[in-house]
């Protein structure tokens, strides 16, 4: 299988870096002569453009990396330091986000996208 196919194969698995949507399309970019071709992904929402190489990581490999990131911080309500998370997108508006609940109170808050973007790096 060549790099585009292998790409290709898992796009819907990998999240965009700005807005965690994963419905995105690669193609082949060559800008180069005699220099190897990359394979970028453009995000179908927000229109981002990234290259997609073997160490890109996909949300199942980002998942634990991101709990335990969530896990660093408390409640904003309560201070209670003990998570369950769901990564959640909605249909109509195809935003994604992480929604944590803290076990103590069951208060909801959303993820900021800026409190881990750089795991997406």
């Amino acid at each position: 299988m060549n790099t585009l196919e292998s790409v290709e194969a898992i796009l819907d698995k990998i999240p965009c870096p700005i807005c965690l949507n994963s419905r995105c399309e690669a193609n082949l970019s060559c800008d180069l002569p005699k220099a190897p071709c990359d394979v970028h992904a453009l995000c179908g929402r927000c229109g981002y453009r990234f290259v997609v190489t073997n160490n890109t990581r996909t949300m199942e490999e980002l998942w634990p990396q991101i709990q335990q990131e969530v896990q660093k911080s408390q409640c904003p309500e309560c201070g209670d330091d003990q998570f369950s998370m769901e990564f959640l997108c909605d249909v109509k508006s195809e935003d994604c986000y992480f929604l944590v609940r803290c076990s103590k109170k069951g208060h909801y808050s959303r993820v900021s996208l800026n409190s881990i973007q750089y795991l997406f790096g």
